[in-house]
């Protein structure tokens, strides 16, 4: 079994699998959560509970990429569960709302319009995270300390959401709708009686998390498998396909909030997925496991493989921001744009990955070299991320 994982197509397959299984799990995490949180004002219901439940594959893949790591290759491993991460969030940040734009035009509705507040707050909050990922894993060596700092900010985020829904609440309650019917086994679960209907809600949130878990572990064998049959970094297999494979809760419930008109829920769930993935999901685990072990990761060599990936990971999110800002209604151009900077990105990717296997001479390898040189020269940026990074995180243990 071990030998056909260790290929690319048994790798595929091992992912095709496993994102099927988080797709479906996190159906049910989402019912729980829909319930959980049915009192939360629109907006930040997306930015919260939608985010952090969508989120939970990101989280459990750099649990498992973590745990798997033998310590030789554990800065390998873990630059390949930031490469999830970051990808995922580029994934997020254009596929999510170029299929949600698309779907509302389905519908006959001529544009998809998005709360200025929402992309503002959400927006601002994400740039800072990605700031920050970029100056701070940039550093020679990852401790515990960077975990904390990537958690906190995320603590940040949520202390001003739910402040801000506690001075927006009109002080209603959603009930539960008595006629309603449900067509899913796990909504006959939790709705069966009246009574009792929270505590199942978190018995039905505790087992798909625990189903996630256990899909989020074959993500990784799979993403290791197919990197060890085509000898390539891990980073650009997570980048790519752990990210598409991780994301589809993202987009399951981006699409169902569109459908339903909460088009603020849409794009606040796409960002605070962001960051939470950026913060919480790379920095929970990340502090836990270096706390626990004592140990502190050689990011040296593993640090520069993908400072060029953050810096277009926050250059997508410029982007994209902008373009939702200044769009006083989405429609199939946006669908259009947004889908020419994802092709771009993937080319950049694979060329990438194809360069830094061995100095590439092909067409793709050729442009994405020039880049990666261009920030790793002397006195470039490489080096000024480097310095400031370790000039703040130098006397941290």
């Amino acid at each position: 079994m071990n030998d056909i994982i260790q290929t690319w197509y048994g790798g595929l397959i091992l992912m095709i699998i496993c994102s099927y299984i988080i797709a479906k799990a996190c159906d049910a995490f989402e019912a729980a959560t829909g319930f959980l949180g049915r009192n939360m004002s629109e907006g930040v219901r997306g930015g919260t509970l939608n985010a952090i439940g969508s989120s939970m594959p990101e989280f459990m893949t750099t649990v498992f990429f973590l745990i798997f790591a033998i310590k030789e290759n554990l800065g390998r491993d873990f630059a390949a569960s930031i490469g999830g991460d970051t990808g995922s969030a580029i994934f997020n940040s254009i596929i999510i709302p170029m299929l949600v734009i698309w779907v509302v035009l389905t519908m006959g509705i001529t544009g998809v319009k998005i709360s200025k507040k929402v992309i503002l707050r959400d927006g601002l909050f994400l740039i800072g995270a990605e700031i920050l990922l970029l100056v701070l894993l940039s550093s020679n060596y990852i401790t515990h300390w960077h975990g904390w700092i990537f958690t906190g900010f995320y603590f940040i985020y949520l202390s001003y959401m739910l402040l801000s829904m506690k001075n927006n609440d009109n002080g209603e309650e959603e009930d539960v709708d008595d006629d309603e019917e449900f067509d899913s086994w796990f909504e006959r679960y939790q709705f069966k009686f009246k009574e009792g209907v929270k505590g199942r809600s978190w018995i039905l949130l505790i087992c798909s998390t625990l189903v996630i878990a256990a899909a989020c572990a074959g993500l990784v064998e799979g993403c290791k498998g197919i990197a060890e049959a085509m000898k390539i970094h891990p980073l650009f297999i997570a980048l790519i396909l752990v990210a598409a494979a991780s994301s589809v809760p993202d987009t399951i419930i981006s699409i169902k909030d569109a459908r339903k008109g909460n088009y603020d829920d849409a794009l606040s769930n796409v960002l605070g997925s962001n960051i939470f993935d950026i913060t919480i999901s790379m920095g929970l685990p990340l502090a836990v496991f270096l706390l626990v072990t004592g140990q502190k990761i050689n990011f040296i060599e593993a640090g520069p493989t993908f400072i060029d990936v953050r810096i277009m990971l926050l250059l997508v999110t410029i982007i994209t921001i902008g373009i939702y800002y200044f769009s006083e209604e989405m429609n199939m151009k946006h669908v259009s744009v947004l889908g020419v900077l994802y092709v771009l990105f993937i080319v950049y990717a694979i060329g990438a990955a194809d360069y830094l296997n061995g100095g590439g001479n092909s067409f793709l390898a050729k442009p994405a070299g020039a880049f990666i040189e261009f920030l790793d020269q002397p006195g470039g940026i490489g080096e000024f991320l480097k310095s400031t990074a370790n000039s703040l995180t130098g006397s941290w243990r």
